[in-house]
């Protein structure tokens, strides 16, 4: 196929008769005008397939109207809620920082109230607050069960599942609390760590964060990259997550146009104009960042392994940045790669993109190199939704978690599109069984599994929609740290 071969869909532009359509009746893509192709006919062709399509298309058809209407309700709220996010996390922070809400009445009788700051190393994100702990955990039981990991060594013995989701989660924090954070870790120098804000051609749309640190100063085992995921009040990148456009890599298959995007593409409809190998522009972009930084520190750190992680978005940039080094022929980088574990990911690309990154895995003897972790009935790895004309699939191994304590290896997790209405009663059992058993935890597995007012809240409203309440970082942390795994 040309390299400029795309299906981008355009939410803007959707009106009420479009959505309306799309969900009663069976539309044509190519008549609607929202939908941009290369191949008008490709749309067409997959619609007039013949009656073993028919049902697919209706399927399609609803799940991209239920798609971009919620990318519509999301393009209306951005504003509202990035400011509903500051007066939320302000709070958040005034109370932390002042011992809870009588201590802060006493500072305001006493005149000693401490005003929360932002871009500190005191100051939390909502995710901060739903989870606040930084202690790293030892070795674990985990490692058995990946045999990729058993070759790398991490200072003190520090549990690499455990390292790598604390990065994941200390990601969505400001710079100076991620300093803070590595440093309290005692892995490597914080002044080595690299935290860049990376903006693409698309920077009104997208920014992208991610750092990176080593697990020694002076020749280090490890250096890992953790991205930053899907920011709580952030409506565009939710967008990202929901969007169904893609663009075709080549031989690769289809990728998600979105993540690219947020990792730096610089064109939408062709992509090798979108990844040069020699990038020239002024703006920091993401993925080049990240690559040139990871040559600096292999040449310093001669022995290193290298390990990417991410939640949510973070997760998806995970997943994809090793395929742009592969279309770039990245030997240097990519030799010294060890895994990409991925926690509540969405999907990234499609069958052929997966099979792609997979094949190319085996043939450099990295067939244990994949892994992304999903904790129960979590919203976010099932999108985008799974439908005929995007055709998102998930690929490489999934451990998956149907408690804090119960988790398996399997190729995709149940309820693959959040749609099965056999799921429907176990979703809010599940919900609730989780609420009372985090009221209860800290008295059976110690203090550290206390959870703060915040996230019991947090519970409370993911009652509403448990998909969205499985999302928390602390549970994929509790799931790690007290889960037991069948094979």
């Amino acid at each position: 196929m040309a390299s400029s071969d795309y299906l981008i869909y355009r939410p803007e532009e959707v009106g009420f008769f479009d959505l309306l359509c799309l969900c009663l009746v069976k539309s044509r893509l190519s008549d609607c005008k929202f939908v941009e192709s290369s191949h008008r006919k490709f749309v067409e062709s997959s619609l007039s397939l013949g009656s073993k399509l028919e049902d697919e298309s209706a399927i399609a058809n609803w799940i991209l109207g239920f798609t971009l209407i919620i990318q519509k309700i999301l393009l209306r709220l951005d504003v509202p809620l990035r400011i509903l996010g500051f007066i939320i996390e302000f709070s958040l922070n005034l109370l932390s920082l002042n011992g809870g809400f009588l201590r802060l009445v006493f500072r305001i009788i006493t005149f000693s109230v401490v005003i929360p700051v932002q871009d500190t190393e005191n100051y939390r994100s909502y995710i901060g607050h739903l989870d606040g702990r930084l202690d790293l955990y030892k070795t674990l039981w985990f490692l058995n069960y990946l045999p990729q990991m058993r070759t790398l060594n991490t200072s003190n013995d520090v549990s690499l599942m455990d390292l790598t989701m604390l990065a994941a989660e200390v990601a969505y924090e400001n710079e100076a609390y991620v300093r803070n954070a590595v440093k309290h870790w005692k892995l490597i120098n914080p002044n080595q760590l690299t935290s860049d804000l990376c903006l693409s051609e698309f920077e009104k749309e997208f920014g992208t964060r991610a750092y990176i640190f080593c697990d020694r100063s002076v020749d280090a085992n490890l250096i890992v990259v953790s991205f930053r995921g899907t920011e709580t009040f952030d409506a565009k990148d939710w967008m990202a997550d929901f969007d169904l456009s893609w663009i075709r890599m080549g031989k690769m298959g289809r990728a998600h146009l979105g993540f690219m995007k947020v990792l730096g593409i610089q064109d939408e409809k062709d992509y090798l104009k979108g990844w040069p190998k020699d990038y020239q522009g002024e703006k920091p972009l993401a993925y080049y960042s990240i690559r040139d930084t990871l040559k600096i520190l292999l040449q310093v750190h001669e022995n290193a392994k290298i390990v990417v992680t991410g939640h949510s978005l973070g997760g998806a940039l995970a997943a994809i940045f090793p395929s742009i080094l592969i279309l770039h022929d990245e030997a240097t980088i990519l030799n010294r790669f060890a895994c990409v574990l991925t926690y509540g990911q969405p999907r990234v690309g499609d069958e052929t993109f997966g099979s792609f990154i997979e094949a190319w895995l085996q043939n450099s003897g990295l067939q244990q190199f994949y892994y992304r972790v999903v904790y129960r009935y979590d919203l976010v790895p099932r999108v985008p939704f799974d439908d005929p004309y995007s055709q998102f699939k998930h690929f490489g191994c999934c451990i998956y978690f149907s408690s804090w304590y119960k988790g398996q290896r399997m190729k995709e997790e149940p309820d693959k599109n959040f749609f099965y209405i056999e799921y429907l009663a176990s979703k809010y059992f599940n919900a609730c069984k989780d609420l009372i058993t985090s009221l209860l935890l800290s008295k059976t597995q110690g203090e550290d599994f206390k959870e703060s007012g915040a996230c019991i809240m947090y519970r409370i409203k993911g009652l509403l929609c448990p998909g969205v309440g499985c999302h928390n970082p602390r549970d994929y942390l509790n799931a790690i740290r007290l889960g037991k795994i069948t094979r």
